[in-house]
């Protein structure tokens, strides 16, 4: 039925004016939830696309990209992070003239999965880049799913024609840092990070990987990538460890402070944040260029929107102190 039914039409199976239709497909506050799942139910049942919303779908000059944003942690290691790969996609974006629209997850977090896809038209976008993707973020994976949307999403494992992902080979890497703090047979305490994020489950495996190469009795603990998290954990040891394995520099940084000066423990982190260089310096970590990994977000987005099938691509990354 889409293409047959206009805004007038949706109005009066509704019960509504046309204006009540308009405000309710822009969001506007002052509709009652009622009015509201009303127009949306006679929406979803007819496929009603806006003129707007088509004609950008056919204009062959749509030149938009959507830039997705999940913030769900307030940390100053996720601040860092996100502004370097907003960074680098923004500079990739302006030498390439393409234009980027920012959109945080608390936009479409009250919207439901179809309502979410018809947002995303209504700003013309018709390529959505993914920084900090979870297992729990259903409205994405939907998108991902429903094949309107071409996709690029850092750090999360989508699989799909139209859907490239950029990373470092987080398993390798986590294996590889470790490795510089755990000799064979050491006690070692490794802090996990969320267990709803992809890259945890990455690490995770690096660091079982090594344990089992190098006969480590490890324990794993969840630490959430939270430096307070970190700290009461390992302030509140009885055991003795060698080595504390972090999943982020933010828990090596707790686990340091939590530490009694001269323990001897090793510690390692990962990301290669700045605030290491000033409370943790002799930390070792995986540095990541997370503003290149920003500009290769924007490179792949622009190579499936040319035709060009999805793919994993794998950004460098370096071993080491951050000074």
């Amino acid at each position: 039925m889409a293409g047959k039914v206009g805004i007038r039409e949706v109005a009066e199976m509704a019960g509504v004016s046309a204006g009540t239709v308009s405000k309710v497909l822009k969001n506007y506050a002052g509709i009652s939830e009622k009015t509201r799942q009303r127009v949306m139910d006679v929406i979803n049942r007819t496929g009603y696309i806006p003129n707007t919303v088509a004609s950008a779908l056919s204009s062959k000059k749509n030149n938009r990209i959507a830039l997705f944003i999940y913030v769900n942690d307030q940390s100053q290691q996720i601040d860092e992070i996100n502004m370097l790969l907003i960074l680098g996609a923004f500079d990739r974006a302006r030498k390439e003239n393409i234009e980027l629209v920012t959109v945080f997850n608390g936009s479409i977090e009250k919207l439901s999965n179809e309502d979410t896809a018809r947002y995303f038209h209504s700003i013309y976008a018709d390529t959505i880049i993914v920084f900090g993707l979870n297992k729990r973020d259903e409205q994405i994976h939907y998108l991902a799913q429903e094949g309107s949307f071409k996709m690029v999403a850092e750090d999360a494992c989508l699989e799909g024609e139209d859907i490239s992902t950029v990373m470092i080979d987080q398993e390798r890497a986590q294996y590889e840092t470790a490795s510089r703090v755990c000799a064979p047979g050491d006690r070692v305490l490794y802090l996990a990070g969320k267990s709803d994020g992809y890259v945890t489950d990455m690490r995770l495996s690096g660091m079982q990987k090594l344990a089992a190469d190098r006969n480590l009795d490890l324990r794993i603990e969840n630490g959430e990538f939270s430096e307070a998290r970190a700290y009461e954990i390992v302030k509140g040891l009885k055991e003795k460890y060698d080595a504390i394995v972090c999943a982020s520099d933010l828990m090596a940084i707790g686990a340091k402070r939590a530490l009694p000066e001269g323990s001897g423990v090793k510690v390692s982190g990962f990301d290669g944040i700045r605030l290491m260089q000033y409370v943790a310096n002799d930390v070792i970590t995986c540095k990541q260029d997370f503003y290149r990994i920003g500009s290769l977000t924007v490179e792949a987005a622009e190579k499936l929107r040319k035709g060009d099938k999805g793919k994993q691509i794998l950004a460098p990354y370096t071993i080491g102190y951050v000074r």
